[in-house]
């Protein structure tokens, strides 16, 4: 491996959502961030205003463009979206609660957690095909940033996938890897060769980043 850092990503999940109360199968309807997923992002574009990005990216779905694009207001930068990085299409339970879809589909819920890997609702997508459509497009933004610090916010599926391909952890365990509401992972490529710095991390266990913002120091 190379020692010569190359792009650093800032890979955030969006700000807890309006209706968060509940577990809630969003996917791809386009919930809006509550008052607090909002608040979550001004503290982010506080803790990381030093940091020289670029590009800030997300999904084109609104709870991603909203964290990102207050993540970019000290940067003065509005987000890049894709849509290949929504978030898993939950199909026939697209934007309902956990208890409505095991009222509505019994059972099936419980069928989801034994088939992490193949487990696909009516209409929706399994995480196979999502880990095809989020991971290439990923690899394509790390190639436009050689030598640059980008950010991009995502989704809890998404990161997931992302990571579980960077760490060579296989999809059946992907929930091993936890993403809360505007959780940041950091990143760092060597030549082509990443290293997770951070994962999970919360403005808490930020504490500060080097000069040359090339290092951030955890906890």
């Amino acid at each position: 491996m190379s020692d010569q850092p190359s792009c650093r990503v800032y890979l955030f999940r969006h700000g807890e959502t309006a209706n968060s109360k509940e577990i809630c199968f969003n996917g791809h309807f386009d919930v809006a961030l509550s008052a607090k997923g909002e608040n979550q992002f001004r503290e982010w574009a506080q803790v990381l205003k030093s940091v020289p990005l670029t590009t800030i990216y997300s999904s084109d779905l609104e709870r991603t463009r909203s964290s990102a694009r207050l993540l970019g207001e000290p940067h003065q930068l509005e987000p890049v979206t894709h849509p290949e990085l929504r978030e898993l299409c939950f199909g026939d339970w697209e934007g309902l609660s956990a208890a409505a879809v095991e009222e509505m589909y019994p059972d099936q819920l419980q069928e989801r957690m034994e088939n992490i890997e193949t487990f696909q609702v009516n209409g929706g997508e399994t995480f196979r095909q999502l880990q095809k459509r989020a991971v290439p497009m990923f690899q394509k933004i790390v190639a436009r940033h050689p030598d640059e610090q980008i950010a991009m916010v995502c989704h809890g599926g998404v990161n997931r996938m992302i990571l579980s391909h960077l760490l060579e952890i296989p999809i059946k365990k992907i929930f091993r890897i936890k993403q809360e509401y505007a959780t940041l992972n950091i990143i760092q490529y060597y030549d082509d060769e990443p290293v997770v710095e951070l994962l999970g991390g919360t403005t808490n266990n930020i504490l500060t980043a080097t000069p040359q913002g090339k290092k951030i120091v955890i906890q």
